[in-house]
């Protein structure tokens, strides 16, 4: 009785195979199609990321293959991949997913202080690049604006400043925009005991009208010092917010009042606050708490009173 052999299999896995994406390229790395599987598993699962928000804290498997556009199966492993490595833990219903809690830990390194400067600066330069004027990013320390980032003008005149300085918070515009971000009661707090400093005649020294320029900042989203640290100088600002809606920075521009005029003060707070929101984004915010102004949809048009060629 004779028998048929059945075909022999291959065991070499098809990645195995000479003259395949197993072949080590260059330098002993994978060839390029693997490297497209790896990045494109990669690509899917930081899109499952991007499906979640405070609206959408949960999301199920078939949610994921759907919005992804791959199979179910697909999805499960990645989703257990991620749940793997603390990127998603599994909710109360069976095949659905919450953010773990290593993606908490990475918002906290990357909205920190510590990478403050690092995340807002290219957004202020841009801004500085936009105006001309000297551009400052701060944090509140006390009752003080405390400075922790300067981008310099360019106009030939303008104002020079340094990281350290430290101004009283409630008559500089970077100031301001911090206060406004704690709310009536814990400004009240913040300067009970003390007179405020009156570098000027235009200073708010008084609490109410203080109160009162701080509601009108949150409800127009930018801040004014209109010579209230300095006589012959303006300055315009807007908070930063972090990744929970808090405004823990602020930036502003500052430059003399021949140049920042009253009527030029609404075009440039566009681009303050267009800058400011761009650096809150890059921060993780989302959206600004209720009582301020919405956050810009749209880059403003640029300041037709500059010169196009520098």
């Amino acid at each position: 009785m004779s028998t048929t052999s059945p075909p022999r299999s291959d065991s070499r896995s098809r990645s195995e195979k000479p003259g395949r994406q197993g072949r080590p390229g260059p330098g002993g790395q994978a060839g390029q199609p693997g490297q497209q599987g790896v990045v494109g598993a990669l690509r899917k699962g930081l899109e499952i990321l991007d499906l979640y928000s405070r609206e959408r804290q949960e999301i199920g498997i078939g949610e994921m293959a759907e919005a992804l556009g791959i199979h179910k199966s697909s999805a499960s492993r990645l989703a257990a991949t991620l749940a793997g490595s603390g990127y998603l833990k599994t909710a109360h219903a069976p095949g659905t997913y919450r953010l773990g809690p290593r993606l908490a830990a990475l918002g906290e390194i990357a909205g920190s202080r510590a990478g403050l400067a690092e995340i807002v600066m290219p957004h202020l330069e841009e801004l500085v690049a936009a105006t001309g004027e000297t551009g400052h990013l701060a944090v509140l320390e006390g009752a003080e604006a405390s400075t922790v980032g300067v981008a310099d003008g360019w106009h030939t005149v303008r104002m020079h400043s340094w990281v350290g300085k430290r101004s009283p918070a409630h008559c500089s515009s970077m100031g301001k925009a911090l206060l406004a971000g704690l709310g009536p009661a814990a400004v009240r707090e913040l300067l009970a005991g003390a007179e405020p400093a009156r570098p000027t005649a235009n200073t708010l020294h008084e609490l109410p009208r203080l109160l009162d320029n701080l509601e009108s900042l949150r409800s127009g989203g930018f801040g004014l010092d209109d010579e209230e640290l300095e006589y012959g100088l303006r300055c315009v600002s807007a908070p930063v917010f972090s990744a929970d809606g808090t405004v823990d920075a602020s930036i502003s521009i500052s430059g003399p009042t021949q140049r920042i005029t009253h009527a030029r003060v609404p075009r440039i707070a566009e681009h303050v606050r267009w800058h400011a929101w761009r650096a809150s984004q890059a921060r993780g915010a989302v959206r600004v708490p209720e009582g301020w102004a919405p956050p810009p949809a749209a880059p403003p048009a640029p300041l037709d009173w500059l010169p196009r060629e520098r």
